[in-house]
């Protein structure tokens, strides 16, 4: 047969608009992410699995993160009698694992943060998935501070700075 040119379904030829680019991961240079997220437990949709007996699936609030099978023995005492009570409780998970032919993550639960949609817990959630220090202040670094309270700053200091209230 003779060639008429090139083909039509050859993808050099179509617009990049048309493409749908995809790509694999081959290694992880550097892990830039905490390996913590804040959301929700609940138990496994198949009651009749081996891993209903075994785990309890942890949702993330970040859409970016996996979804994680957790331990029932990580999982408050009660959660499988009564999951219900749980299901607006935030909880931080911890990434141990992912295993490259699951879907899911495994990991462990770190700790109960308190109910969705409170000020401490979603405040407290955030900071941790970022890896910023809450803690308290040492004593040393209290101690550079002003003791004698309430603390102003004096007018002739106001009068050098620039006010940004």
């Amino acid at each position: 047969k003779q060639d008429d040119g090139p083909k039509v379904n050859d993808p050099r030829l179509l617009p990049d608009k048309s493409l749908q680019r995809t790509a694999k991961v081959v290694y992880i240079l550097e892990k830039k992410h905490s390996r913590a997220a804040t959301g929700f437990i609940k138990l496994l949709a198949d009651k009749n699995s081996e891993l209903f007996k075994r785990c309890a699936m942890f949702s993330p609030v970040d859409h970016r993160v996996p979804r994680v099978y957790v331990s029932l023995g990580d999982c408050p005492p009660d959660f499988v009698t009564r999951p219900e009570d749980y299901s607006n409780t935030l909880f931080i998970c911890r990434i141990v694992d992912w295993k490259e032919d699951s879907n899911f993550a495994t990991g462990q639960l770190a700790k109960s943060l308190g109910q969705a949609g409170e000020i401490e817990p979603e405040t407290e959630g955030i900071l941790t998935e970022y890896g910023v220090d809450f803690s308290d202040f040492p004593p040393e670094a209290l101690q550079c501070l002003p003791q004698s309270l309430p603390w102003v700053i004096s007018p002739g200091e106001l009068t050098k700075r620039r006010d940004l209230r």
